[in-house]
């Protein structure tokens, strides 16, 4: 694609130099993290545990879109699950995944994955963090107050029952309300402690490459602490992240004045580093033209994260020849529970047809309401329905995460429920089939009556769409009213068992390391709330422990995986 007018433009293609001595290196390290959220502090403080010099950088504060996610693991075989009276295993949570994600990856990786998931839950709580074993067995797309633990995918769903035994494996990292930030300060703090070097508000926006072709090092523009620069880069940022991210003009207008502050004040600084550079820059939800060009069903869905998930690592990669994978996979989430009269309602497309069963994993629903003809979707509900789901949207004193999950339920029953006497003249008020439309309800209430859905929602769920008048709510990929969020899971092509950056021929990229949400990983395949910290955690401690062994051996190339 053309990198003109992108997010991600500021990356300059890589400085190629003869002589490294040659170049004013104002800082050295053995491994530098490009990116410090979650699998940056991460892979940072697996290389220094294993002895290695780090420095790393943030365009930013650091922590990334990990700070604001709601802080979810995703484990299995774990002591918390047989607290709580479940006996799960990481070969189940295998069979699970490999469902889910299909081949993604090696079915060895994956194993590992899935084997590495609880003693990478302990080397998290040596760090700091804890987890529980408090169960919530309903459907959520975040446990409720006072729950550690609860069914964070499809694992309730009949398709996946059949494959492996059900049990809850989103563990909740202990601390109230989202913990995605505890999970990322306490291990920022761990790291400081351990002796990594951390320099903030630092755009790395060139790799430096030797005569060889290996990367030794990053070229960046850095705000000096206390300046004025700072201050303003500082502060727009913070206003971002607390509530301009869910306003994407807002948010646009935002990198476009960081840009600027960068330009104006940034210095010019080279910083070398010995053994690796590992790329953990998040994904590219904030680049519209990257979406455009690799997933277009998404374009007009609500980015999720911050500005600075921007793409910039899949461009550094690109400066040095690096291949790409899965750049159409995106998780959208699409939730609508509660109320739970959405999801005894019915979802439908335009041709009035029902696609997924409505209580299905909101990355699910998403997934396969993408699609749909034009990437279009409403929930049906009855008159009876609709009234009652008020009850379900009032805030309740003390209740966590309602600006999330029921505030926009409720704006939308307000102002984005269109109202129909008979579901033909509904159907035609929203571009749907009519004729599609009411035989589907009539399948469906004849579904409930002989006790079997078609698309296998829970009869817990299954209500029959009583009398009218009835009511849609607009749920599309592209909805205005109701946004679906989304986060871009392609990314660089890694060596799954090093991390080290593949370029279009298969061979790796002497000294680039790549992990998190700028490369292929195991939620590229399909996401499932959890999976993306656990495989922050899974693939940046890949990323610095195979950085630390050449450290180790003394050996300059890390080529070669010892």
């Amino acid at each position: 694609m053309n990198n003109d007018n992108h997010a991600a433009a500021y990356v300059q293609p890589a400085l190629r130099v003869e002589d490294e001595n040659a170049i004013d290196w104002v800082e050295t390290a053995d491994v530098v993290v490009v990116g410090y959220g979650g699998a940056g502090v991460c892979a940072a403080l697996e290389a220094r545990e294993a002895g290695a010099d780090v420095l790393a950088v943030d365009r930013f504060e650091g922590g990334g879109a990990t700070t604001l996610s709601g802080g979810i693991y995703y484990g299995g075989g774990t002591p918390w699950q047989k607290e709580a009276g479940y006996d799960d295993t990481p070969e189940e949570m295998f069979r699970y995944l490999k469902a889910e994600i299909g081949d993604v990856v090696r079915d060895q990786t994956l194993h590992r994955f899935c084997e590495q998931s609880y003693p990478n839950m302990q080397w998290l709580q040596r760090h700091g963090l804890d987890f529980g074993g408090r169960v919530y067995e309903g459907k959520r797309s975040f446990p409720p107050k006072g729950y550690d633990l609860y069914y964070s995918g499809n694992e309730f769903s009949p398709a996946f029952t059949n494959v492996a035994r059900c049990a809850p494996r989103g563990h909740k990292v202990k601390g109230p309300g989202y913990t995605g930030d505890t999970f990322y300060n306490t291990l920022k703090e761990s790291a400081l402690k351990a002796g990594v070097r951390f320099r903030a508000h630092t755009l790395v926006d060139r790799l430096v490459v030797d005569a060889h072709n290996r990367v030794i090092g990053v070229e960046v523009l850095q705000l000096e602490p206390n300046s004025e620069g700072f201050r303003q880069h500082l502060k727009i940022i913070r206003k971002v992240n607390r509530y301009q991210r869910f306003i994407e003009k807002s948010a646009m207008n935002a990198a476009q004045k960081i840009r600027a502050i960068e330009q104006a004040h940034g210095k010019r600084k080279y910083l070398r580093a010995r053994h690796g550079v590992i790329l953990t820059t998040g994904s590219f939800a904030f680049n519209k033209e990257m979406l455009c060009h690799y997933a277009p069903k998404f374009k007009d869905a609500m980015p999720l994260g911050t500005i600075s998930c921007d793409g910039s690592g899949v461009v550094l990669g690109q400066s040095v020849g690096a291949a790409l994978g899965r750049m159409d996979s995106v998780t959208a989430w699409r939730s609508i529970s509660p109320p739970v009269q959405f999801v005894q309602g019915i979802v439908i497309n335009k041709e009035g047809r029902r696609f997924a069963a409505e209580d299905a994993y909101l990355g699910r629903l998403g997934h396969e309401m993408a699609q749909q003809t034009d990437q279009r979707a409403w929930v049906i509900i009855d008159s009876h329905a609709y009234w009652t789901s008020y009850q379900d949207t009032i805030p309740r004193a003390g209740e966590e995460g309602y600006l999330e999950f029921k505030g926009p339920l409720l704006m939308n029953l307000l102002f984005n429920a269109v109202r129909g006497s008979s579901l033909a003249k509904l159907a035609e008020k929203i571009g749907a089939d009519p004729e599609g439309l009411e035989a589907e309800v009539a399948q469906y209430n004849a579904g409930i009556e002989n006790g079997l859905d078609r698309l296998d929602k829970k009869p817990a769920n299954c209500r029959p769409i009583g009398k009218g008048p009835y009511y849609a709510i607009d749920i599309s990929v592209g909805s205005k009213k109701f946004n679906c969020p989304i986060i871009p899971m392609g990314g660089l092509r890694v060596d799954e068992d090093s991390g080290q950056v593949l370029a279009e021929d298969d061979q790796p990229i002497d000294g680039l390391y790549a992990a998190g949400r700028a490369a292929v990983g195991i939620p590229s395949g399909f996401y499932v709330s959890g999976s993306s910290i656990a495989d922050c955690v899974f693939s940046g401690r890949r990323a610095g422990h195979t950085v630390a062994r050449f450290v180790r051996a003394g050996n300059g190339s890390s080529t070669e995986v010892a």
